[in-house]
């Protein structure tokens, strides 16, 4: 009732400006996928009798051309304070190999940090306070195996939601709201709320994973959490409560966005 997914591969990629402010990346991957049970086997349907796999054996290969562009206008990319950063991408799968998959990924994500003075608090602390939101949306056209969908819910999706609780599509739009501020030294606080929906897509997953688990496709989920700034980077923790009233303790590493 629970499957490992395992996928092992390589790639190469080549990275350069691509324009005033642009970033650009194009790369090739190989990836072969495995589904498999606890004991190491492989397996080709879940316990509910659904397809794990795109060519029904439980292993399936995966070559892709990527093309990502980026535009970063943030102060710092590990902890922003202000600024902003755009992400464009596009996956073309080409059809070599188990389950011969031929699909396209398309992905977007922007967000952007406002820096705010609702409290006065940078006085005391030397910490600013900001205000971040964060705008995702991607789609598959073509083929789609269950692995490759998009998972809504979880810490770095719906907080307050377990991963996968809200939804598992062909599509999605997700949108986050943080108003980060300082509280002692190296350790700050957010409130948060975050909203994500499949639209209306998990039926058009190979074996509708999200519709068969009975999981609504649409969540929202608000909360309060810490931040603590490490040597080995933000390490986050939160309570968030979710649109069905269930609350739920999460761990992170770095930010959401």
């Amino acid at each position: 009732d629970r499957v490992r997914e395992g996928r092992f591969g390589g790639g190469v990629a080549v990275n350069r400006p691509i324009g005033e402010g642009w970033d650009g990346s194009l790369g090739l991957n190989y990836t072969r996928v495995s589904l498999r049970d606890r004991d190491g086997d492989v397996v080709r349907r879940d316990a509910r009798g659904n397809p794990l796999s795109f060519s029904g054996t439980g292993i399936d290969d995966l070559t892709t051309v990527n093309f990502t562009a980026t535009r970063d206008l943030r102060d710092n990319p590990s902890d922003p304070t202000r600024g902003s950063i755009l992400s464009l991408s596009t996956e073309q799968s080409i059809p070599i190999g188990r389950g011969n998959i031929l699909s396209n990924r398309l992905t977007a994500n922007f967000a952007e940090y406002v820096p705010v003075n609702l409290f006065n608090l940078e006085k005391a602390t030397q910490q600013p306070e900001v205000f971040a939101y964060n705008i995702q949306a991607g789609t598959t056209i073509g083929d789609l195996p269950p692995y490759n969908a998009f998972v809504l819910g979880g810490p770095n999706s719906v907080r307050g939601y377990g991963s996968g609780e809200v939804g598992i599509g062909r599509s999605f739009v997700l949108a986050s709201a943080e108003y980060r501020f300082p509280i002692y030294s190296i350790i700050g606080g957010a409130v948060f709320a975050d909203f994500a929906s499949d639209l209306g897509s998990g039926d058009s997953v190979l074996g509708s994973p999200g519709v068969e688990r009975g999981r609504p496709g649409t969540g929202f989920g608000f909360g309060v959490g810490v931040r603590l700034k490490s040597p080995l980077g933000i390490i986050r923790a939160g309570y968030g409560i979710n649109d069905q009233g269930e609350g739920r303790f999460q761990v992170g590493f770095g930010e959401k966005f």
